[in-house]
Formats: structure tokens, sequence, C-alpha cells
């Protein structure tokens, strides 16, 4: 018979992560699908103030839940606004087109719940891309490796 192996538990505290910022982004992965045994990947976004934030977009096989923790953001889900202040949370389900930014004053900070996990690879990709202005002819490959698309 097999015995099921004990899960790791893991404390990772403010600031500690992999920093693999793209975009203009702060984005920290906090735990990966191998931390979590497949369930489930966790980052952190830190959002400039003024900031535009990813181009409208649809993932195919993620769930994303956003948790505001610090400032305020909007986010387009579907085409409706929706403003995220401390504390806020909203669903992102697959397959729904959206965006977020940062259009007020200070700094915010998103904890991202990302179901199922693998996002944390398309990001070290994106990081791994040379410095300077978005080359989405650089990007769009590595979004449509793991499954996401551009919305007009």
């Amino acid at each position: 018979m097999d015995v099921p192996t004990k899960q790791e538990h893991h404390v990772v505290r403010s600031g500690e992560g992999t920093n693999v910022g793209a975009i203009g982004l702060g984005i920290f992965t906090r735990l990966t699908g191998a931390d979590t045994k497949g369930a489930y990947s966790l980052f952190e976004y830190v959002v400039p103030p003024g900031l535009g934030g990813p181009p409208t977009h649809v993932h195919s096989r993620e769930d994303e839940l956003f948790i505001c923790v610090q400032g305020k953001v909007t986010v387009e889900l579907d085409g409706t606004a929706h403003v995220l202040g401390q504390g806020d949370s909203l669903l992102m389900p697959r397959g729904v087109p959206h965006v977020f930014y940062n259009p007020f004053d200070e700094e915010t900070r998103i904890v991202a719940v990302v179901s199922p996990p693998g996002l944390e690879n398309y990001y070290r990709e994106l990081s791994e891309l040379p410095p300077g202005p978005r080359d989405m002819s650089l990007v769009a490959p590595i979004m449509t490796r793991y499954g996401l698309s551009l919305q007009k």
C-alpha cells in the first residue's frame, strides 16, 4: 500500500520569492506548482502608479484569483471595469478577456492564485526577453506556448 507523502509547508515572507518582473510589473513567484504538488501557483504583482498593465488577453488554461492587498487596481473583465481596493478579490475564469492597470497615484500590490499552475514558466520566459519596450513579435510566441492570446 502506498503511503501518501507529507505536504511540505512553506513560509514565504514579504519581499521573498523570485522576481520575474516583466512588462513593467514586479512579479514575484511566491509558490510554484512544484511547491503545491500541482494544485496552484501563487504570485505577488507590484503595479507602479500609472502603469497600463498587460494588453487585454485570455488564458485558455488557468483561472486567476486576484486579491488586492495594497492600493487600488482597475480590472476589466469581459468588458466590465471593476476597481479593487485593499482586501477586495475578483475571480477571473479561464476563457474570459481581461486586463488590469493602475491609474491611481499609489503603488498597488496584488496576490494572485493561479490554477492550475504553470504561469510561473510563462513569466520566467518573458523576463528573459531583452530589456526595452515591449516587442510583441517576441512576446506573441511565448503567449501561444502557454495558451494565452491577445484580444482586440
